[in-house]
C-alpha cells in the first residue's frame, strides 16, 4: 500500500468532513480533493467510518508525544496538569479543521460511539490519571480520589468548553488563558481557603 496515497485521503478527509459534516461528506469528495479516483480510497479504507477512526487514531499520535515532552519539562503534578489542560486548548484553538473533527464530527459515527476500543484515546486519558496519581504519591493532591475518576472529570470540563468554542462563531474566547482557570478549579475547588 502507498503510504503517501493514505496520508493525502487522510488530510482531505479532515478538510472535507470539517466543511461539510461527516454525514453530508461523500467519499467522492475526498477522493477529488485528495487527488485519487473514488475507488482507490476503498483500497485503503472500508467507508467513512473506517477514515473517520483512522484520522483519529492516527492524529492523536503526535498529540500525545507532544504532551508527554511537554510534561517531562514540568516539576509538579499541579503543573503536569495545567500543561495537559493548556495542550489540549491550544490544539482545539490553533487546528479548527482538527477540533471540528474531534469535537463534533467523531460523534456523528455510529461506528466510532459503539465499535471504537479507544486505544489512543485511552492513552489519552491515561496521561491525565498517571498526572493526577503522581499528585497523590508525593502528597499534592488528595488520597481519596480516584485517577479514574479524574480523568473522566478534568477531561469532561476540557472537552465541554472546547465544543462550545468550536460551535461559537465569534471565538472571542482565547481557551489557552482558560487553562490555568480550570486547573484551579479541578485542583483547588470553588470554597475560599
Amino acid at each position: 500500500m502507498d503510504t503517501i496515497k493514505r496520508t493525502k485521503i487522510l488530510k482531505a478527509a479532515i478538510k472535507v468532513f470539517a466543511k461539510e459534516g461527516f454525514f453530508n461528506a461523500k467519499v467522492e469528495q475526498i477522493a477529488k480533493l485528495a487527488g485519487v479516483a473514488t475507488g482507490t480510497t476503498y483500497l485503503y479504507f472500508e467507508n467513512k467510518d473506517d477514515i473517520l477512526i483512522s484520522i483519529f487514531e492516527e492524529e492523536m499520535i503526535p498529540i500525545i508525544e507532544s504532551m508527554r515532552i511537554a510534561l517531562s519539562k514540568k516539576e509538579t503534578a499541579r503543573e503536569k496538569i495545567t500543561e495537559i489542560i493548556f495542550n489540549h486548548l491550544e490544539m482545539i484553538q490553533e487546528k479548527p479543521d482538527m477540533a471540528q473533527l474531534l469535537e463534533i464530527e467523531l460523534r456523528q459515527s455510529s461506528k466510532f460511539i459503539h465499535g471504537y476500543q479507544g486505544t489512543k484515546f485511552k492513552e489519552y486519558l491515561d496521561i491525565m490519571a498517571a498526572a493526577f496519581a503522581e499528585g497523590q504519591e508525593n502528597g499534592e493532591f488528595r488520597e481519596d480520589i480516584q485517577p479514574t475518576i479524574f480523568k473522566q472529570i478534568l477531561f469532561g470540563a476540557i472537552d465541554q468548553l472546547s465544543i462550545n468554542w468550536t460551535l461559537s462563531k465569534s471565538k472571542k474566547i482565547d481557551l489557552k488563558l482558560c487553562a490555568d482557570q480550570i486547573a484551579a478549579v479541578m485542583l483547588d475547588g470553588i470554597t475560599n481557603k
